[in-house]
């Protein structure tokens, strides 16, 4: 398997409190893993320098083998890996389809004078992006949801919900 997520050495210091030290890790395509430790042991500063929050004081975070340490957490995420939190956080007057079709923002090529018009490049991306979204709402078990308002989802169908977007 290729090797998705690479955590070298990393370490993150405030002032003079040491948060993290020389973690290392790596994830495999295909692969869940878990990270678990008491209240205070670095796990959420540990995901805040993998998503580029925070660049780590020490060492580098390569994602699909490409360094991801020192970038902003928007360039992390448009190399294709971004988080959740704990709170849910959907746009929940929405549909679900749009909840997921929000997340392609980035990189759609269409100007907002083809959207007034509808123009041919407008609508073609607009039909590829509501494959995209119809596409992990499958994976996702939601497909059946699509045109349902976000908040009226149960909780699980919501977590659900934002790891597709």
């Amino acid at each position: 398997m290729a090797e998705l997520l690479k955590v070298d050495n990393v370490s993150m210091v405030f002032g003079g409190l040491r948060a993290v030290s020389n973690l290392s890790m790596h994830i495999d395509e295909g692969e869940l893993i878990g990270l678990i430790g008491p209240n205070g042991a670095g796990k959420t500063t540990a995901f805040n320098m993998i998503t580029g929050v925070y660049t780590p004081t020490e060492g580098k975070v390569y994602f699909n083998g490409q360094q991801s340490s020192g970038k902003k957490s928007y360039q992390v995420t448009q190399m294709g890996m971004a988080r959740t939190f704990q709170n849910i956080r959907l746009f929940s007057e929405l549909s679900v389809i749009d909840n997921v079709k929000i997340a392609y923002n980035m990189h759609v090529t269409y100007n907002l004078a083809d959207a007034i018009i509808r123009d041919g490049k407008y609508l073609s991306e607009e039909e590829f992006i509501t494959q995209k979204a119809l596409d992990l709402l499958k994976i996702f078990h939601l497909e059946e949801e699509a045109h349902e308002v976000a908040k009226n989802l149960p909780y699980g169908k919501q977590r659900r919900l934002e790891i597709a977007r």
